[in-house]
């Protein structure tokens, strides 16, 4: 199993389906903030929401030009990244004022996404997970 070609799907799949996250966020935000008033957090989990954003832009660029150029110190950085990545998510799924259902599952999904890269992350860094390599 070539784990490098798994890993690279897996970033592809997140570029699409965090961008797809980050729009449902930030809309459900603006529906909460219209139609809840009395709670005054909307600010914070707005930064939050940014932030994650941000660090998850990074993730992906480092990891998949560390993939493709195959060289581990990218990759073992966007492996760091993904830890404030996923304490970000899981504010905006269990932690924040008002917890949408939409807004769990879509978060559950971004979190299984990220343990997933997580994982086919870590094979990548082994030597004997990469393909052969042909002269």
């Amino acid at each position: 199993m070539n784990t490098s070609l798994t890993f690279e799907v897996l970033l592809y799949l997140n570029s699409y389906y965090f961008g797809l996250f980050a729009v449902c966020e930030l809309g459900m935000n603006i529906v909460k903030y219209v139609n809840f008033t009395n709670e005054h957090h909307f600010s914070t989990d707005f930064g939050i929401l940014m932030a994650v954003c941000v660090i998850e832009l990074f993730r992906v660029i480092l990891a998949r030009r560390g993939n493709l150029t195959e060289k581990n110190w990218p990759v073992v950085l966007a492996i760091l990244l993904t830890i404030p990545s996923v304490l970000g998510v899981v504010y905006l799924m269990i932690w924040q004022s008002e917890v949408l259902r939409f807004e769990y599952i879509i978060c559950t999904i971004q979190l299984g996404l990220c343990v997933l890269e997580i994982i086919t992350g870590i094979l990548c860094l082994f030597p004997c997970c990469k393909a052969p390599e042909y002269y």
